[in-house]
């Protein structure tokens, strides 16, 4: 956020919550929890099973501990137009987010060496990710990115990495515990702070890296 511009962001946040377009980002993902069971059920899950081509809600990155959030504002996410990072803490149940994968999940279902990684994804993502993993790595291949969109959407995938502790290395240098995309919008009586955050920041050194699954 340009300095000359946080002001009347955080007013506009507090006042209004958080709608669908605010942010830099624009974050795509069909709302498959309605279905998961559905299209678990098919013989083969595709691209076009969990991707539709149809208009898709609005969502909001999020972290579900403070730590990581202050990491991506002081860190990944400055730049220096935008140099002032802006803090939000809000309220979000959890059929309202799934797990942002893109800089962790994917990867390990991907290319993950299964015996190395299915210890390390039960630990940060708990035991109902395994289903999944298990039946992305004993295919051929083709499924692996579509099972990660069911797992992400999965409500006790998003609780489990909700409670994560263990501090992960992402890809681009990421480091955080948990990421989320969160459904907006988010109403201002949800919004519990926005401020202002100065100074350094670093997370602890990670724990477990891309390299460790493959």
């Amino acid at each position: 956020m340009p300095r000359d511009a946080a002001g009347a962001t955080i007013r506009k946040i507090r006042a209004h919550g958080l709608q669908p377009g605010d942010g830099q980002w624009t974050m795509l993902a069909a709302d498959l929890k309605p279905r998961l069971a559905e299209l678990w059920s098919e013989p083969t899950i595709t691209l076009e099973d969990t991707r539709p081509k149809t208009s898709n809600p609005s969502w909001v990155c999020a972290c579900g501990e403070e730590q990581g959030a202050l990491y991506y504002a002081y860190s990944h996410n400055r730049t220096a137009a935008n140099d002032t990072p802006i803090l939000i803490v809000f309220k979000a149940h959890f059929s309202e987010a799934i797990v942002d994968g893109r800089d962790f999940l994917y990867t390990v279902f991907q290319v993950g060496d299964p015996k190395r990684s299915r210890p390390i994804i039960e630990r940060i993502f708990g035991s109902a990710i395994l289903r999944y993993a298990d039946r992305a790595w004993s295919g051929d291949g083709k499924e692996r990115v579509p099972i990660c969109d069911l797992a992400v959407q999965d409500n006790a995938v998003v609780r489990a990495h909700a409670a994560n502790r263990t501090v992960i290395a992402g890809r681009y240098r990421t480091r955080f515990r948990s990421a989320f995309l969160v459904r907006t919008p988010v109403a201002a009586d949800r919004i519990l702070d926005v401020r202002v955050v100065d100074g350094n920041f670093e997370l602890p050194a990670a724990e477990v890296s891309l390299d460790d699954i493959r």
